[in-house]
């Protein structure tokens, strides 16, 4: 900038931190997050440290050094005596993702069951039948249709219900519950979604609680309910409110990233008609394509982490009783990282992103949600090989108003005519 008549020896002015309340982070972070990664670790409005650098990122999601418990910022301790008797803060304190070892350990031991490679893919005949119903009920005549609420929503939701033994019937009100609860991770919350979460608390507590009776009562361990059930009465390994509040995050945790996945999936892919094209005609490349959607339009923006001491990252040292955001966006497309990172390449190798996070609470459920979103997505092309979005894609999406979970309120698609 030319500065007429100044003193050209002068300091330029520090840019303004980031603010990402502001509607121009929700519409498209990438050029927010760009800037904050070429400056290094930097503050935002709110004083909490933003990390973005491929390597600081990486590191710190492993590192020892730091604490995944939000109790441990002051924000959160000074909040936290009026809050003391929120059901939905009662829960949530229960969750792996918001411990550390050694409770950490032991509850994610418990629910790894569910999420082993064999398990995994025995689901995958389930989740080809769920997706299949779902695709068949999409009109093939070129009518719009709105991809989230018809396949990118309810697929998850049936997906986790099946793996915890939970009857069809119940989709459409576990997942009211579990929309309400998402706001649990991000770093904004208006009065009305706190009071609605927690009335999802409390209901959702009280249908599970109802199903473990059932389960126990039964003998199920058959299932992941069943085998958690099998832990609490097996020794105590698992706490009644222990039980309840990680059911609740499986639920969330369960549903909440693949819906997105599949949105930002389909979305980006339309504005990449060139490596839609690719895909389509080489359709084992449906893996990979999925972990470049993930790496380039990922559906979580950030992780927060607590020192547990002075810890030193960048040019910064952040102290014990700060915050940190590691920005998996800006991490996700670090030059230093990915080689042309602003490019959408299905074929990309190698290709690790963070999306699912890293270290010991990289994200449980990350082999079902891609398998999901591989099926979803494959599926979708095969059936509509042309496919195409009702407005333009390069036309400003419908984001939902969030500022950490990065998806779609709406994708209007339909059935476009084949060449």
């Amino acid at each position: 900038m030319l500065v007429v008549g100044g003193n050209a020896d002068a300091t330029p002015a520090a840019p303004p931190p980031v603010d990402m309340r502001d509607p121009v982070w929700r519409d498209d972070p990438h050029a927010i997050l760009r800037t904050l990664r070429e400056r290094g670790p930097t503050r935002d409005v709110l004083g909490i440290w933003l990390v973005g650098r491929y390597a600081d990122v990486n590191a710190g999601l492993r590192s020892s050094r730091l604490s995944r418990e939000p109790w441990r910022a002051p924000a959160y301790r000074q909040l936290r005596p009026f809050i003391a008797e929120s059901p939905m803060e009662r829960w949530v304190e229960q969750w792996m993702l918001f411990n550390d070892p050694p409770k950490h350990t032991r509850l994610r031991r418990l629910a790894n069951h569910a999420f082993r490679p064999p398990v995994i893919d025995a689901m995958r005949e389930r989740i080809e039948a769920v997706t299949d119903e779902l695709i068949d009920a999409l009109p093939a005549d070129g009518t719009p249709f709105d991809l989230m609420a018809a396949l990118a929503q309810p697929l998850p939701v049936r997906v986790i219900c099946d793996i915890l033994g939970l009857p069809r019937e119940d989709f459409a009100t576990t997942k009211a519950w579990s929309d309400a609860l998402a706001i649990v991770v991000e770093p904004v919350r208006r009065r009305a979604e706190l009071e609605a979460a927690g009335r999802a608390a409390v209901e959702m507590a009280d249908y599970l609680r109802a199903h473990v009776a059932a389960h126990r009562a039964a003998g199920r361990r058959d299932d992941l309910l069943g085998t958690l059930v099998a832990a609490m009465d097996d020794g105590g390994a698992l706490s009644d409110d222990e039980l309840l509040g990680n059911l609740i995050l499986l639920f969330i945790a369960g549903h909440e990233t693949t819906t997105n996945l599949i949105g930002n999936g389909v979305l980006t892919l339309l504005r990449h008609p060139g490596e839609l094209a690719r895909l389509r005609a080489d359709p084992a490349l449906i893996a990979g394509a999925v972990e470049e959607i993930l790496r380039f339009e990922g559906s979580v923006n950030f992780l927060a982490r607590h020192p547990l001491e002075p810890y030193r990252v960048g040019d910064a040292t952040v102290m014990p009783d700060e915050t940190i955001f590691f920005m998996l966006g800006a991490a996700n497309r670090d030059p230093a990282a990915f080689p042309d990172p602003d490019r959408f390449d299905v074929a990309r190798t190698p290709n690790h992103q963070l999306g699912f996070g890293a270290g010991i609470h990289h994200c449980i459920g990350a082999p079902l949600a891609r398998l999901e979103a591989q099926v979803a997505i494959g599926r979708l092309l095969a059936r509509f090989p042309a496919l195409e979005a009702v407005d333009a894609v390069d036309a400003a999406p419908r984001w939902r108003r969030l500022i950490n979970l990065r998806g779609l309120e709406v994708l209007a698609l339909r059935a476009g005519r084949a060449s």
